[in-house]
């Protein structure tokens, strides 16, 4: 139908409505001259007949009872003959003017009767889903009143029925919503997008409870394009909320890091765990990519890792916990147990890790290490010095016996005798204090803790042992706070510790220098630290392996006798070396939860 056609049947139905609610002479003199515009628009009949139709059935359409029907098909066609005046039809013979007519009136009530019936069945189904839906279905004004909403709509607000909403709420901003700041953000983006979705807020019911719904909205506009309602579906979400707090709030108190990020590798969960373990805020890391939470060379590679998994499907860390090293904020490598999981929402696809640090339990797997070894090595010395100490005594006491009776013949004695027989006393006497710490390490550490004031026990000691610093051009400083808290420590074995340090960090300043002794605290432990300005320790030396020394003199079993000393305290004993610049040993105790004696 062209634009001249159309409004014609617009002006025609017009017509027809008139007529048809009884303003016969008008609407007849209408008819007869939009019957001249159509034959001067050159329309034939059919034409005419077919915007009749048309122009009835939407008028029928609207009056759907039968009786209603039947009087409007007759006072139409009585409006059409008059139509087809011009046209000169209305002129032919009674007889054929009424078999026309009635011939229409079969079609017109057939195609009314056709369309009635498809209307109805279209009606009744949509009618059945808008009553039987689980979803809240809705329209309101554009000021805030309920036009019509659905059983599953009064249900999730609390009311017995729809007809109750309805008539209950005559202000949907207040009544409802318990922030009305949520209305108001949701009838702008209406206004402005025409549509919204999942946009969630808190509701009253009608007994005053909060629940969470989710809506889903479009604008109703007039036919000037202006906002006069709104309508759509509404869902309780509040057992899905309930879960994600209770989602949130588990990924919030674990103690494992929870990181998740998209297909590109950007940052978009990042839990508290995670926050305190790799010292970066959330805030620093939103959006950012994964790689600065990565050591190389898996920074480099990890966008690859990710490009392949997505081409080929085959998974190589996800579903499965691995070991692997992560990055700190401050630059520190450290390992990490790593778990990746793939999520997948819709469309979207997540990728979560859950990482859990691990350097004490390496630390502590170190430690069970080491001191296997060094039971291992004990109970070797044991059997050692049990072999060796016995003839080794033998031999001593013999030596001395031949040191005597030299003694005594003076005629026999001369330097290539007695220089021969005091290096071998004196190299017998090394032997026996080598013997004396293989029993040392041997022995299982055996102390007696009390609470200890550092302070007087670091006096006394160094009251000593400064006189021979001081000739040897070797200085000694102490920076210990005035409230160091006493720790649980044997305080002889503790003096053996100190002793083999600063005795250590003297004889690595040959030409003299400073041994400084510095003391921090927490609630929960004292470090102490020993510094020298020596040479240090030379790269690539582990200084507590069992026999390993830098002095001419050493047996190497000193520093692993005072680490486990000092692990027999529960403490821990590390150190940090600058060739030609000295060594730091850093002791840590932990703090006595005891008053001193």
């Amino acid at each position: 139908m062209n634009e001249a056609a159309h409004q014609w049947m617009n002006q025609y139905t017009e017509v027809l409505q008139d007529y048809l609610t009884g303003k016969n002479e008008a609407a007849l003199l209408r008819a007869h001259e939009l019957g001249r515009s159509a034959v001067a628009e050159k329309f034939n009949v059919l034409e005419m007949v077919a915007i009749h139709q048309e122009a009835l059935m939407a008028i029928l359409l609207g009056r759907l009872a039968t009786e209603e029907s039947t009087r409007i098909t007759q006072r139409a066609a009585d409006l059409l003959a008059e139509s087809l005046a011009p046209f000169e039809l209305a002129q032919r013979s009674s007889q054929e003017g009424k078999v026309l007519s009635r011939h229409l009136n079969a079609i017109l009530e057939r195609q009314v009767a056709e369309r009635t019936k498809a209307l109805q069945q279209v009606e009744e189904k949509y009618r059945s889903i808008f009553e039987n839906s689980i979803e809240g279905i809705f329209q309101s004004t554009f000021d805030g009143r309920f036009i019509t909403v659905n059983p599953a709509m009064a249900r999730i607000h609390g009311y017995e029925s729809p007809e109750a909403m309805i008539a209950d709420v005559t202000d949907i901003e207040h009544q409802l919503y318990v922030d009305p700041q949520r209305r108001a953000e949701f009838v702008h983006l209406l206004q402005a997008q025409g549509i919204v979705s999942e946009f969630e807020s808190q509701v009253y019911r009608k007994d005053g409870s909060v629940i969470w719904i989710a809506e889903h909205a479009r604008a109703i506009h007039d036919s000037e394009g202006k906002v006069v309602g709104y309508e759509g579906t509404v869902v309780d979400i509040t057992e899905r909320r309930r879960a994600q707090v209770f989602l949130r709030s588990l990924i919030d108190t674990t103690q494992d890091a929870v990181i998740s990020i998209d297909r590109q590798g950007h940052i978009d969960l990042f839990n508290s765990a995670a926050a305190q373990i790799f010292g970066y805020t959330r805030v620093e890391v939103q959006g950012q990519k994964l790689q600065m939470l990565m050591p190389e060379p898996y920074a480099s590679e990890h966008d690859g890792y990710i490009a392949r998994y997505q081409q080929t499907g085959e998974p190589r860390a996800i579903g499965r916990i691995r070991t692997a090293a992560a990055r700190r904020k401050n630059g520190e490598v450290f390992p990490i147990e790593l778990s990746v999981t793939e999520i997948k929402v819709g469309d979207e696809i997540r990728y979560a890790a859950f990482i859990r640090d691990i350097s004490e339990k390496i630390k502590l797997q170190e430690q069970l290490v080491e001191r296997e070894r060094l039971a291992t090595i004990g109970t070797t010395a044991a059997t050692f010095a049990h072999e060796v100490g016995n003839p080794l005594n033998s031999m001593y006491m013999a030596a001395q016996l031949l040191e005597r009776r030299l003694a005594k013949r003076h005629d026999l004695v001369d330097d290539m005798l007695t220089t021969p027989l005091r290096n071998l006393m004196s190299e017998i006497m090394r032997l026996t204090v080598l013997l004396e710490e293989f029993r040392t390490l041997a022995r299982r550490q055996k102390l007696h803790l009390r609470p200890t004031s550092l302070a007087p026990l670091i006096a006394d000691l160094l009251a000593v042992e400064t006189p021979a610093y001081t000739a040897r051009g070797i200085k000694i400083e102490q920076l210990l706070p005035p409230d160091l808290p006493p720790i649980m420590a044997d305080s002889e074995k503790l003096k053996q510790v100190l002793l083999n340090l600063c005795k250590n960090a003297a004889e690595a300043m040959l030409h003299g220098g400073t041994i400084t002794i510095r003391a921090h605290h927490s609630r929960e432990q004292v470090r102490l630290e020993v510094s020298d300005t020596g040479v240090g320790i030379p790269t690539g030396v582990d200084i507590f392996e069992p026999f390993i020394t830098t002095k001419s003199q050493g047996t190497g079993l000193g520093l692993t006798i005072v680490r486990q000393i000092v692990s027999a305290h529960r403490g821990t004993l590390t150190y940090h070396s600058v060739s030609g610049e000295g060594t730091t040993f850093t002791l840590t105790l932990p703090v006595s939860q005891q008053a001193e004696p």
